[in-house]
């Protein structure tokens, strides 16, 4: 499984533009963009790290701080973190969420588009 939290930004742009780690594995993805002193982020962080461990295998995630990397902020317009970001197993952006989800949300969100975990 791909997992890595991003600090350089030419990796960063990188991953949300072609997501090679997720993409070469065909697996679906998640990308949280977040600040390090949200309190919602912090909370979504505890459900990318279940969702990391209960579905090791057959979901990516990614995490990237916008401190560390303020024009991934201003080229994707982010504005409220956390940030969500849903991609299929082909790379194609199937939802883009704002705010805290629960992992029963966040799973809801890839069933909405057909990707399934069982």
């Amino acid at each position: 499984m791909c997992r890595k939290i991003f600090s350089s930004a030419i990796l960063v742009a990188l991953v949300l533009l072609v997501s090679g780690c997720a993409f070469a594995e065909n697996l679906p993805s998640i990308t949280m963009l977040s600040t390090k002193t949200c309190p919602a982020c912090t909370q979504m962080e505890k459900v990318m790290k279940q969702l990391r461990s209960e579905y090791r295998g057959k979901v990516s995630t990614v995490h990237v701080y916008l401190e560390d990397n303020p024009d991934i902020a201003k080229k994707y317009n982010i504005r409220y973190v956390p940030t969500l970001i849903f991609r299929d197993g082909t790379g194609k952006m199937i939802a883009q969420q704002i705010g805290y989800r629960s992992l029963d949300d966040v799973l809801l969100t890839f069933a909405e588009s057909g990707i399934t975990f069982n």
